[in-house]
């Protein structure tokens, strides 16, 4: 039964990620553009693109880390390398975190825009 739970815990997130952030690009992502007006061309540029590529190398690289396979190294690494924090490092933050990071991934994924088209359409460029 471990690996079906350890499945379910990394899509449960990712897929939740994933819907959330489908959803906000089709309902709030147009609204945003279209209340940006001629400032939308910065947020539907190439470079945002590239952004959220290394927003999702970021989320990866945590969910990486912090997954239950290496929560023990990161947690000796942490307190190796970081100062004495104001609340104690845990195996459950790390996997809270983990949690968050692999949302983020889901997120992050949805976000990305499918084609130009799309993204002129949706700042009503066309």
């Amino acid at each position: 039964m471990d690996p079906v739970n350890s499945i379910i815990e990394i899509a449960g997130p990712l897929l939740l990620g994933l819907a959330s952030g489908a959803l906000f690009r089709k309902v709030v992502y147009p609204r945003v553009l279209a209340r940006l007006g001629g400032l939308a061309s910065w947020v539907t540029s190439s470079a945002n693109a590239w952004v959220l590529v290394g927003q999702l190398c970021i989320a990866l690289g945590v969910a990486a880390a912090c997954h239950a396979s290496n929560a023990l190294a990161t947690l000796m690494w942490l307190h190796e390398h970081l100062p004495t924090p104001p609340f104690a490092l845990t195996q459950e933050l790390l996997h809270g975190f983990f949690l968050g990071a692999t949302f983020f991934c889901g997120y992050y994924l949805a976000m990305f825009p499918s084609s130009g088209s799309e993204e002129a359409q949706a700042s009503g460029t066309i």
